[in-house]
């Protein structure tokens, strides 16, 4: 293990965990020159890891020690987990309804944070219940929609679910999809994303400094990237410059749908349509980490 990912490990390991593994004693391997009773490590304290101060004042001990552990303890401390908000998706209520040739399947996600404590818990919390009345709240228009369809004569399909994109050490994003279809078929998304270090739910402007014109910096971003594929492919089609200038795409929303991938990049995201011909689907559009105003 390199020093620097000690350091890194180190630095991230919650009190709770210190203090857990603290109940099994470490044993350093015994040395000709000193005895067996002196070579026992005794175990670790919840004092000398009060906070991450701490901890940067106790790295060169720990950095000495930590190459002389056996295998099974090194591999533990190495697998504990990085301090943050974790969060697991579930699905809380899952179902069809069927009635002559219309079909719902729907499948309504949760996201639950896992057992915290402090600020970082509550805002989690807070979090969570967002996203989650969000979801329900999408998730109910679109069957009422639905229920007023299945009196009628024809043929229609809804389908909603609700899939993890991220779970990385630092970000958590999740899409609501829904995909209807009756003459023609069209899928909506639409993406959550938390921030893990504190739990906060993330806006697109929370993902650039203060003051930027993120507007315009993300929507002269997007308009490259769609010029230069159109360029390199023929057949390739935006709305750009087209026949019909008010339908051209002019600049993203303020609170366009975008998630952060598990590289740490951010995405923006446009539904089937909504910048291109239904048939080039829904489209993403990955920013360089180097954007003008980009503070992630």
């Amino acid at each position: 293990m390199r020093s620097q990912d000690i350091m890194e490990a180190v630095a991230n390991i919650s009190e709770d965990w210190i203090e857990e593994a603290a109940e099994q004693p470490l044993q350093l391997p015994e040395q000709r020159e000193i005895s067996a009773d002196e070579s026992k490590v005794r175990p670790i304290r919840r004092h000398r890891f009060r906070s991450i101060l701490g901890v940067a004042a106790s790295l060169a001990l720990i950095s000495a020690v930590l190459p002389n552990l056996n295998r099974t303890t090194a591999y533990a401390l190495q697998s504990l987990p990085i301090a943050g908000a974790y969060f697991r998706l579930v699905t809380v209520r899952d179902y069809t309804l069927a009635e002559g040739g219309h079909t719902a399947t729907v499948q309504v996600g949760e996201i639950q944070p896992e057992s915290q404590s402090g600020t970082q818990a509550v805002r989690a919390e807070k979090s969570a219940e967002e996203v989650n009345a969000e979801i329900q709240r999408i998730t109910e228009e679109q069957v009422a929609a639905f229920r007023e369809e299945m009196g009628r004569e024809g043929y229609s399909n809804l389908e909603i679910s609700t899939q993890v994109v991220t779970d990385s050490d630092a970000w958590y994003s999740v899409c609501l999809t829904q995909v209807r279809q009756n003459a023609d078929s069209a899928e909506a998304n639409r993406y959550f994303t938390i921030r893990k270090s504190d739990g906060k739910l993330m806006q697109l402007s929370d993902l650039f400094a203060p003051g930027s014109d993120y507007v315009k910096t993300l929507s002269e971003e997007v308009k490259r990237q769609m010029q230069a594929e159109m360029t390199g492919d023929s057949g390739k089609v935006f709305f750009l410059s087209s026949d019909i200038p008010e339908d051209d795409f002019k600049e993203i929303k303020k609170d366009q749908n975008f998630y952060v991938n598990s590289e740490g990049r951010l995405v923006i995201c446009f539904d089937e349509g909504e910048v291109a011909p239904m048939s080039e689907g829904s489209l993403q559009f990955v920013m360089p980490e180097n954007l003008s105003g980009l503070a992630m």
